[in-house]
């Protein structure tokens, strides 16, 4: 009988077991990941599409050209793509990236017969339609002139121009006049040489019948699109800045956003795990030394936080703050005060302790979901990772020592190496 006096006993995690799914290589050359769940009645589809930023010739080609893809079709309109997927309470929307484009359609498992159709007809019938295409461009340019006077967004947009050059497909964002040239020829060019099978990778998970595994073979093997090959990915050598600063002045602004970092080691690369704890240590959580420092004991910030962005190709790290102006400097002199400490003292054994039951805590919350399970082997699936990957996450993070931790901030935060973005106001 269950003794409720006493507190469950706590073990630790050794490794962690994600669901394998099913790869069928279909007909036309497509993959498709199945992985089944009958937890709940519900589906969700992802088409992943070689199509992201790094394809573009002309800039904001990509993004246009996803989101036209939901205008019309040779048997839908618009409206009749909306209205076919609110009827059956479903959900079927574009996220558009740097490396890919990705389709994802969440729906009743019972009304995959009835969705599929509508879907692969958006994916592989597009009619582009000049009216749709004009009202589509007008949002996106006054999108982007309420984007460009935030803060965070300039101080993002000049901070990746620092680290990767001015005409880098990562760089985040654009400038002002970038999508007023843009044209329909443009768009409907990026889509029919880059919508490619070649690369296309399909994920199906959640409560997958026979019956559904079966029609989504037979449907999915019969997809069609307008290239037969993969486009050329503009990855040339990154052409960081020689400056090491950016300064993007807003007059009358109370408030300076703050981004600096550095380029990181790539996510397959052997000390990257390590580094993940690094940055959790520094600025990844809300117990983190930058949180307590510059929140908690300064009153600078609501909040700050570090983070590592990967990326196919490369990934990135970088610390972003919004604070008043008048304590822009002193809120970068703090930062890199943080970094120093790393890199001169040994982390504490009781604050690495509760970072790594933090960090475990935190992953098993995030694959508590078939949907979860399935984005993180979708990540093992598109970074060309080992499928031991977040078993030696977990390993790494229960392991790793307080020297290793101080090696790693010496070795990989060199102050000399960073570049810092500003966007806000100068202090008087």
């Amino acid at each position: 009988m269950l003794d409720r006096t006493k507190a469950p006993e706590i073990k630790e995690i050794d490794a962690v077991s994600l669901q394998v799914a099913e790869v069928s290589h279909l007909s036309n050359g497509v993959k498709l990941h199945i992985i089944k769940s009958e937890t709940q009645p519900v589906i969700r589809l992802d088409f992943v599409f070689k199509a992201g930023k790094v394809y573009e010739t002309v800039k904001g080609a990509s993004d246009l050209s996803a989101k036209m893809l939901f205008e019309g079709t040779t048997n839908y309109t618009a409206k009749q793509i909306a209205e076919t997927v609110a009827f059956y309470g479903a959900s079927f929307d574009n996220n558009h990236g740097y490396d890919r484009s990705e389709y994802t359609l969440y729906c009743l498992s019972k009304y995959v017969p009835d969705l599929l159709p509508v879907v692969l007809d958006v994916l592989q019938n597009p009619i582009f339609p000049a009216e749709e295409f004009a009202i589509l461009k007008n949002r996106n340019q006054q999108n982007l002139k309420i984007q460009r006077s935030k803060n965070n967004y300039l101080a993002t947009h000049s901070f990746t121009k620092l680290i990767y050059g001015d005409d880098h497909p990562y760089v985040f964002g654009y400038d002002e006049s970038e999508l007023d040239a843009i044209t329909l020829e443009d768009v409907k060019l990026f889509y029919n040489n880059n919508y490619s099978l070649e690369g296309l990778e399909i994920f199906a998970c959640g409560d997958i019948s026979d019956a559904v595994e079966e029609l989504l073979i037979k449907d999915l093997s019969e997809l069609k699109a307008p290239s037969n090959a993969l486009g050329n990915a503009k990855f040339e050598t990154t052409k960081a800045k020689e400056n090491a600063e950016a300064f993007e002045e807003i007059k009358d602004s109370l408030q300076s956003s703050i981004r600096t970092g550095l380029m990181f080691p790539h996510i397959t690369h052997h000390d990257f795990h390590k580094l993940t704890v690094l940055n959790e240590i520094l600025g990844g959580y809300f117990g983190s030394r930058l949180m307590r420092n510059i929140r908690e004991e300064k009153g600078y910030t609501y909040g700050i936080y570090s983070t590592i962005s990967p990326k196919e190709k490369d990934s990135m790290f970088y610390i972003g703050t919004d604070v008043n102006y008048e304590v822009t400097d002193k809120t970068v002199a703090e930062i890199r005060k943080e970094i120093k400490l790393l890199q001169d003292e040994l982390v504490d054994e009781e604050e690495l302790k509760t970072v790594q039951s933090y960090m475990i805590g935190k992953f098993l919350n995030n694959i508590a979901t078939i949907f979860e399970q399935a984005d993180k082997y979708k990540r093992i699936v598109l970074f060309s990772l080992q499928p031991e990957f977040y078993s030696n996450y977990i390993t790494t993070i229960r392991t790793i020592t307080p020297e290793e931790i101080q090696e790693l901030a010496v070795k990989y935060l060199s102050l000399n190496n960073f570049k810092t973005a500003i966007a806000g106001r100068k202090a008087e």
